[in-house]
């Protein structure tokens, strides 16, 4: 039986295929991570996944076999073309959808009850796919992702932290972390420089705030965390063009000192504060 590790060599062998750094192709070789992986996932013959970055389909082929049906994405023409060559190919449980996760219009692809998410993100652009992720986050049930363990440390960060920050609130707003898997570098083929951690992300029933409301709260969490040695007096003022005075009224009125930083704020302390700004914008 070939090994995970003899699998991506292989592959590493074939002269039209060069990993690229920019979609974070370091495969995974290690059958502990992915016993652990699965374990999280917790599949069951009814259970449907959306994978992200199937790459050479080591973990693909315990979902398929395990899942009811599998829709996986890879952006890469020389992996896809692999999967359809194997097995996979032509398995009856198994969708290969080749683009990019930022751009598919995944809306119109998946079904509109919940699935589980399993992804292996790439530092280079895992903000922006979780991001979309949480826009599409009524599709899942949870979600299983792997990615950078700075990135992580940045979703699970709370507040007063150096790592807190804009993916804190949106990671916190959407779901809770429930558990978390480290990955060194020696589980993967070629060896990144840098740590991984695989984290489970429960999502809320709903959100804490409602969908009408993100785009304010995307604004106001950008601005609070702008300029991080600044205080929230000076961030929001500039943000919302309007003068120290009123927002000290503001933000007194919520119990939170002007000379606070954004860093400081609590998950419940954004909410109000986008609830107060909404309020203020419909009076005009």
């Amino acid at each position: 039986m070939v090994s995970l590790y003899q699998e991506a060599r292989a592959a590493l062998r074939d002269p039209s295929f060069r990993p690229k750094k920019s979609l974070g192709q370091n495969f995974l070789v290690h059958d502990g991570v992915l016993e652990s992986i699965l374990r999280l996932v917790d599949l069951s013959p009814q259970d449907e996944i959306l994978e992200v970055g199937p790459g050479l389909g080591s973990l693909t082929r315990r979902l398929v076999e395990e899942a009811g049906h599998v829709w996986a994405v890879e952006v890469d023409p020389f992996l896809v073309e692999r999967l359809r060559r194997s097995p996979l190919g032509s398995h009856p449980a198994f969708d290969l959808i080749h683009g990019d996760i930022l751009k598919l219009p995944l809306e119109a692809i998946l079904p509109e009850r919940k699935i589980k998410l399993v992804a292996n993100l790439p530092y280079s652009i895992s903000t922006p796919v979780l991001f979309r992720l949480f826009e599409l986050r009524d599709h899942f049930s949870f979600f299983v992702v792997m990615v950078q363990r700075e990135v992580a440390e940045r979703m699970a960060s709370p507040p007063g932290t150096k790592s807190y920050g804009t993916l804190s609130v949106w990671c916190q707003v959407h779901g809770r972390i429930t558990a978390k898997i480290p990955v060194p570098p020696d589980a993967f083929f070629p060896r990144p420089k840098v740590k991984s951690m695989v984290l489970k992300i429960d999502l809320h029933p709903h959100p804490l705030i409602s969908e009408e409301d993100f785009s304010l709260l995307r604004g106001l969490v950008r601005a609070a965390f702008g300029q991080r040695r600044k205080t929230l007096q000076n961030n929001l003022g500039t943000w919302l063009k309007v003068g120290r005075e009123r927002i000290d009224v503001l933000l007194r009125a919520q119990g939170i000192d002007p000379r606070r930083r954004g860093e400081t704020l609590s998950i419940d302390e954004f909410i109000r504060l986008t609830r107060v700004l909404k309020g203020l914008r419909a009076g005009g």
